[in-house]
């Protein structure tokens, strides 16, 4: 929608005051553009107020496109603005520094007289506009959003016409669950919550246990309402009381001069209840209605239904009365769309349609309404392979066509609409990335930042902002975790593939993204002008006229297997406003010439690509906030770098391991450091740099108070004075790594007081005279790894007290032959890595110590010959995990020993890995006679 459009071109506008002061400009052009502003504002609440409501015509759709294509006129003036105005100087020289200047107005001079008359022929077609679309006009009073006495609360039973008599199939536990906590247990008000996506059969898993006369009868009255998105409050407690007086045979009560919610609350004391709210998609509906509903000891139930798991957790009586549906597991499915697809035949499927019924179940990702919307859909073909492919290829085109079909498409369309101009943003972004692929939470995140869909706050950064819109999409089930990181975050994440299919239609709808596709050619005419180009597989298969003149602001090459780098050097020359330039993963070996002429851009991944060499007109890229380099060649930056003072995130390094993570395996970048390197004060993420050997960098270092992450190598004996003095200033930082410059050199660290209580990670790679005392004292401390420290003593009662430890990663630090973990040390530790301690031959785990422990790995550990003493202790472990351990320790776990089985017999998961002569791995399951 337009709303999209006008979001983006507002928040540039807001960065456009400063360079009109720096481009002279006529004092009407400035007021025109203040002008711009207001109707663009006026234009965002008439879209919120109106569009996408039930009942927009088709008139309004094509003002919104007028809309959206003068937003993107008036965004496209804006970055020349942008593009045009003086940039920072690169000559500290005065004459120099004139000539730049003066070069600068000769070439972007006539160019600016060029944009005043692209704002008045703006201005014209506002005026046009609103001349034609009195409904637009800065004095019109438009049309409320509807009231809920037009928008109706449906009472009685609601549910999907596809699924009315239908009993579910699947979700037998929490079934059971949910059916205990309705008709037993507690006295008092109990309110039960079923969260979920949409399509996952929320209102039906209720439906076919609330409609039953065994559940139902066991309360003295009850009553389901379903919740619709704009109700009127008072309409809502009148159906609700209505259907409470129905369900007893009563007439409604009679007006007494009290209000309903009165009525409602006399009518109800003393009886036992059960209410069914359904499709509370926000906090304050529930607030707004839950003190309507008394809550006395007559074992009365509150069951509400929604999309949202945070609304859930709010609503519910406890996490024990939450239930989470998120579609069916792969032979539930598959049994749902067999009965739906074949009826006749008892829900059989014929041998030769069964790998593509499969294939098609897979589609729907567990979600009942597709599963069973496109099972009914195919009972009405002929049973043919062909076809049957055929429509399976042409899944996503059937949804959209196919009345039968509607219900898939419709589902997500409610919560969609729910989503604020940013969320959307953010929600139609996973649309340019490739089916069944899952994205890191840190590129989404920066991607977000440099689009303008998440600005910084007093209180949060923009990249926090980002986050915190990331954990609104996934709490409301739109977004699906694919890894979780350590500390509880995502760490990447991915959309079912029919809400993918729904993205992308979104975006062809509202002009948002166009998506090229080796698997679905694109070729049809586009009428909008592209911001956002993904191609996938292949960049030959972009249509011949693809219009490369100036639209595009964010590209993307993904998963390609080749590319014209002379084509890509063609169309890039037209992309002068491009913002966005990924190629992770693309085939590139060098640098691309032409990415230094986009002189706005401000993020650039190159990661996981062959190139070796970065230019030094990299200085270019003023506005540039973001570049990867990760999983790539390069191991020297340019001192050009340092003139990126927009810069961000500096992230470059490469992984090379074969069996395991040696010293070396990292490799990382050494930059050419000068006098201006201090000026990336913006920085957030610095990682991996070598330090140079006069230590410049870390004196620079000391300008960079703003770092979130920083990860140093090369670090020699005499740096410890200057490293301390720079980290110390550094308020905000999160995750440190350090390494030595070998294996053998010393960290020389001191006593590490000048560590910021805000680290939450901490690495620490060579030798090491002692450990630091006062990493004891960083409570908010959550991973550490100790690397190659050789230290005489275990450090295990120097970090057994941090109250946060949740990772603890111990390789080769020290020389001990014991390692003891004390009782009631480490508390909330969940990942434990024992890697390379060649002398140890006893691990002793004391009552009490790491309660809550669910991984252990044990690496290249060759004198330990049995199972740490006091495992059997640990009840939450689910996995232990061993790498090249001796034979003694495997020989006493596998079945037919009686030596240390008992001790693991509660551990589900226990494999052993073994490196053979040839550098392959031996596997070995030592786990499935202790399965439970």
């Amino acid at each position: 929608m337009a709303e999209l459009a006008i979001s983006a071109t507002l928040v540039l506008l807001e960065i456009v005051p400063p360079l009109l002061k720096k481009l002279h400009l006529r004092e009407d052009v400035q007021k025109e553009i203040v002008r711009l502003r207001d109707w663009l504002s006026l234009m965002k609440a008439f879209m919120e107020d109106n569009y996408g409501r039930e009942g927009s015509s088709r008139i309004l759709d094509h003002q919104v496109d007028k809309v959206r294509n003068i937003a993107y006129e008036i965004e496209d003036v804006i970055e020349e603005f942008i593009l045009h105005s003086p940039p920072y100087t690169f000559h500290n020289h005065f004459i120099t520094r004139k000539v730049h200047n003066l070069a600068h107005n000769v070439r972007h001079g006539f160019p600016l007289f060029g944009i005043s008359e692209k704002i008045a022929s703006i201005m014209r077609d506002i005026d046009d506009f609103k001349s034609q679309n009195s409904a637009f006009s800065a004095n019109n009073n438009s049309n409320p959003r509807p009231s809920s006495s037009s928008s109706k609360i449906r009472n009685g039973l609601p549910a999907s016409p596809l699924l009315l008599d239908d009993e579910m199939v699947g979700y037998e536990k929490p079934k059971k669950e949910f059916i205990r906590d309705l008709v037993d247990g507690d006295e008092r008000l109990v309110r039960l919550a079923v969260a979920g996506p949409a399509g996952s059969g929320k209102t039906t898993f209720v439906k076919n246990v609330f409609w039953k006369r065994g559940i139902w009868g066991q309360f003295d009255c009850h009553a389901w309402v379903l919740v619709s998105r704009n109700f009127d409050l008072e309409e809502l407690f009148v159906n609700m009381l209505k259907q409470f007086c129905s369900s007893r045979k009563e007439p409604y009560p009679p007006d007494d001069g009290s209000n309903t919610l009165t009525k409602l609350h006399k009518y109800l004391y003393g009886k036992r209840y059960v209410v069914v709210l359904d499709d509370i998609c926000k906090k304050e509906d529930w607030d707004a209605i839950k003190d309507a509903l008394p809550n006395a000891f007559c074992k009365s139930r509150i069951i509400v239904t929604t999309s949202s798991s945070d609304v859930a957790s709010i609503c519910a009586s406890s996490s024990h009365h939450m239930y989470s549906l998120n579609g069916l597991e792969w032979l539930e499915g598959l049994k749902l769309f067999c009965t739906n697809a074949f009826p006749d035949i008892n829900g059989e499927c014929p041998y030769e349609l069964k790998e593509c019924c499969v294939k098609i179940v897979t589609k729907c990702d567990g979600l009942p309404h597709a599963i069973v919307a496109i099972g009914r859909a195919l009972a009405q073909k002929p049973r043919n392979l062909n076809d049957w492919e055929k429509f399976h290829n042409s899944l996503e085109y059937e949804i959209r066509t196919d009345p039968n079909l509607f219900v898939v498409k419709n589902s997500l369309l409610p919560s969609y609409m729910d989503l604020s101009s940013n969320l959307k943003s953010c929600f139609l972004y996973f649309s340019i990335f490739p089916e069944d692929s899952s994205v890191e939470r840190g590129r989404l995140v920066k991607l977000w930042v440099a689009e303008g869909f998440a600005i910084g706050t007093d209180g949060q950064t923009a990249e926090e902002v980002a986050e915190d819109y990331l954990n609104q999409l996934i709490h409301m089930n739109l977004v699906h975790v694919s890894k979780w990181d350590f500390d509880g975050r995502p760490r990447c994440c991915h959309v079912q593939n029919l809400v993918l299919n729904f993205l992308i239609q979104k975006c062809k709808d509202e002009g948002f993204a166009s998506i090229f596709s080796s698997k679905e050619k694109n070729t049809s005419h586009q009428s909008w002008k592209i911001r956002r180009l993904s191609v996938h597989n292949d960049y030959s298969i972009l249509p011949r006229d693809t219009d490369f003149g100036g639209g595009i602001r964010s590209m993307f090459l993904l998963r390609l297997l080749k590319i014209s780098a002379v084509d890509l050097e063609k169309n890039m020359c037209k992309l002068m406003l491009l913002r966005i330039l990924d190629f992770q993963g693309a085939p590139l070996t060098k640098f691309p010439e032409n990415i230094t002429r986009l002189a706005i851009l401000k993020y650039l991944n190159l990661s996981d690509t062959k190139i070796k060499v970065i230019p030094t007109s990299i200085k270019k890229l003023f506005y540039l906030e973001t570049l990867y380099l990760k999983q790539t060649d390069v191991t020297l930056l340019p001192k050009e770098i340092s003139h990126l003072h927009n810069l961000r995130h500096l992230l470059a390094y490469k992984y090379n391991v074969e069996n395991y993570v040696t010293f070396d395996s990292a490799q990382c970048v050494e930059m050419l450091c000068d006098e201006g390197i201090d000026k990336l004060t913006n920085l957030q993420k610095f990682s991996l740099v070598k330090v140079d050997e006069k230590g410049q960098i870390l004196q620079a270092l000391e300008k960079m108070t703003q770092l979130r992450k920083l990860g140093l190598t090369g670090l020699q004996w005499d740096h410890g004075t200057e490293l301390s003095a720079s980290v110390g200033l550094m308020k905000n930082l999160k995750t440190l790594d350090l390494c030595s410059t070998t294996k053998q050199e010393y960290l020389q660290l001191g006593d590490m007081s000048y560590l910021p209580q805000t680290l939450e990670r901490l690495y620490l790679k060579g030798r090491l005279e002692q450990f630091p005392a006062s990493i004891s004292s960083l409570h908010k401390l959550q991973k550490i790894g100790l690397k190659w420290s050789k230290l005489y003593y275990s450090p295990l009662k120097a970090l057994q007290c941090l109250p946060n430890l949740i990772e603890l990663e111990l390789v080769d630090c020290c020389i001990e032959k014991e390692l003891i973990f004390e009782a009631s040390c480490f508390k909330k530790l969940k990942i434990l890595l024992i890697e390379e301690l060649v002398n140890v031959n006893m691990i002793v785990i004391h009552d009490g110590a790491m309660p809550d422990l669910r991984q252990i790995s044990l690496r290249r550990c060759p004198k330990l010959m049995m199972c740490p003493l006091g495992i059997h202790k640990l009840a939450k472990v689910e996995e232990l995990i061993l790498y090249d351990m001796p034979e003694e320790l495997v020989a006493r776990l596998r079945e037919n020993s009686t030596e240390d089985h008992f001790m693991v017999k509660h551990i589900h998961v226990i494999h052993s890995f073994t490196l053979n002569n040839n550098q392959s791995w031996a596997f070995e399951n030592l786990s499935h006679s202790f399965s439970q």
